[in-house]
């Protein structure tokens, strides 16, 4: 995918040897396809790529048997205004054990970015047309957080020092 930036160690970097790529409505041309769940779950197990696209509406139940053999989970944002990712991406991090590589893709903006790092990101496809490197200034956002989040599992008044 291009325009991707991507999570190291905690420092974020524009990624421009991505492998990966979309495939919402062909056949997958190469290794590394990110097909939609409905397409994955419908190939034999030897057949299945190594990373799947889950949309809005997909129940996560539906691939929880096969996220220990999933390289790349990619969470689809069709509007900026539509939340439901960051849940998913939640869940997927606490309730199911997710390790491998969460993306966000589709409408993915700058302002968005460290909301969903602290969902459990680690990638962020930057939707077409913006630049990748504005965008990283986007991760650092804010640089406290108050509440748990994934990246922050204790409340900040846990992690803070009484003298």
């Amino acid at each position: 995918m291009k325009n991707t930036i991507t999570l190291v160690d905690g420092e974020a970097s524009v990624d421009l040897n991505d492998p990966w790529e979309l495939v919402l409505n062909q056949e997958c041309s190469g290794q590394c396809c990110v097909e939609p769940s409905a397409i994955w779950l419908s190939r034999p197990a030897s057949d299945r790529g190594e990373a799947v696209l889950i949309e809005q509406e997909q129940e996560l139940h539906d691939i929880q048997p096969y996220l220990q053999d999933i390289r790349l989970v990619a969470l689809m944002f069709k509007d900026f205004k539509d939340g439901r990712a960051y849940s998913l991406a939640y869940l997927l991090r606490t309730r199911f054990g997710y390790k491998g590589e969460l993306r966000a893709v589709g409408d993915v903006l700058r302002d968005q970015l460290s909301l969903m790092r602290q969902c459990g990101f680690t990638s962020f496809a930057i939707k077409e047309g913006k630049d990748p490197y504005d965008a990283l200034k986007g991760i650092k956002g804010l640089s406290v957080t108050y509440s748990s989040s994934v990246s922050s599992p204790s409340p900040l008044f846990r992690r803070v020092r009484r003298y």
